[in-house]
């Protein structure tokens, strides 16, 4: 089985796990309804990250390392470490959590609490696979392609979707997040914060004051981001020989002693490997950065390999200056592939089409589209080259 076959199981897997998702967001929604917060813990994995301050999420999060919930009607949805290294009875935020009043929502398995807490004291898990689960392995990093990243990522926007939509059912809209990207986002995003003169913090609230916006059926949220998603993986399953390439010039570097500098942009990278020690890690992560002049190290050179899956448009000139210095070129861009950027033996590019400005489902009547794709998408497709370059390099 490769990587792709085993999006191919899981999704098929949450398309039948659908009603779950959406009672799980209706019941998260009711206790917001009813004037609750919601937050996101930081208790040792990428889910804040990836959750708050983006495009198509929600801007009126209380903050996740901070925050100590007030009321009963307050909402803690969170992801867990893996808990084959990670003993959550040792982190003192994850018994502050537990020990306090807040609905607590898990975006993953019951097995994940490994006994910490009654199960009866979590409001609801979306379900997905365990951290043991994927395939590859090099070293201590086994599985070297984890599947639980991708499927939480999948089943967690889901399950958000359906709680905003049960949220415009009860009356109410919460405030979005416009992507950056987009022409007057920074001004409309900052027209929603409480500002004074008086003291800091300044947030946003979490629902608008005063808007209308047609309820949202049951499912509709979540049919159109998984069907979104379902043919973005359409897509990447017809460029088979372009992964192979580029997990083939992956392993080459790798053999040679070369660098593969590798670029996820998005909110989650590279938090979402959960790396105990980067340095074990096979391949050289950089920072989230869309710029490709200052993306990758100037002194990359022949043989080493740049793998940047892209969120801004491309540059055409910028891509030329990193192919003239030798440097085997792994791109994409949600923008597509310009007339402009010819052939080159040096590059692979790989057609991800997720919407520029990264927000996937529309809500009629309201200003911004909500729900996230980036993420689902370069996760799919990066331990996807993983997987190509493992084995070539016989990490089985």
């Amino acid at each position: 089985m490769n990587y792709l076959d085993l999006v191919k199981t899981r999704l098929d897997g949450v398309r039948r796990d659908l009603p779950r998702l959406m009672d799980l967001g209706e019941a998260m929604a009711a206790p917001l309804l009813r004037g609750g917060n919601l937050f996101t813990p930081q208790i040792g994995t990428y889910w804040p990250s990836e959750f708050g301050g983006r495009a198509g999420g929600l801007m009126g999060l209380r903050p996740a390392a901070t925050y100590v919930a007030q009321s009963e009607n307050d909402v803690a949805f969170t992801t867990l470490p893996d808990p084959r290294r990670v003993k959550l009875s040792d982190d003192p935020r994850w018994q502050r959590l537990i020990d306090g009043p807040a609905k607590i929502f898990i975006n993953g398995r019951p097995e994940d609490l490994s006994g910490v807490c009654p199960l009866q004291r979590v409001a609801g898990f979306t379900g997905g696979a365990g951290a043991e689960e994927g395939l590859c392995a090099h070293g201590e990093l086994n599985p070297l392609a984890p599947i639980r990243p991708f499927e939480q990522l999948v089943r967690g926007w889901l399950a958000t979707g359906e709680m905003i939509a049960a949220i415009t059912r009860g009356g109410r809209m919460p405030i979005i997040w416009m992507s950056v990207w987009l022409e007057g986002a920074m001004v409309r995003n900052a027209s929603f914060f409480k500002h004074d003169n008086v003291r800091e913090p300044w947030s946003p609230p979490l629902f608008h004051e005063k808007i209308y916006v047609p309820p949202l059926g049951r499912g509709h949220v979540a049919e159109e981001f998984l069907s979104e998603l379902e043919r973005i993986f359409a897509v990447v399953s017809r460029q088979t020989r372009q992964l192979a390439a580029a997990g083939a010039w992956m392993a080459e570097a790798a053999r040679a002693g070369k660098r593969v500098s590798t670029v996820l942009v998005g909110h989650s990278y590279p938090e979402i490997l959960e790396l105990a020690e980067p340095k074990a890690y096979p391949l050289a992560w950089l920072a989230s950065v869309s710029d490709l002049r200052i993306a990758h190290p100037d002194d990359l050179g022949a043989g080493d390999v740049a793998l940047h899956l892209g969120y801004a448009p491309v540059d055409v000139e910028d891509v030329q200056r990193i192919l003239n210095r030798g440097v085997r070129f792994i791109y994409t861009s949600p923008y597509g592939r310009p007339a402009e950027l010819k052939d080159h033996e040096n590059l692979i590019w790989l057609d991800l089409p997720w919407r520029p400005a990264d927000a996937t489902v529309d809500v009629p009547g309201y200003s911004v589209r909500i729900l996230p794709m980036s993420s689902s998408a370069h996760t799919m497709v990066y331990f996807s080259l993983i997987c190509e370059m493992a084995s070539r390099m016989g990490w089985h």
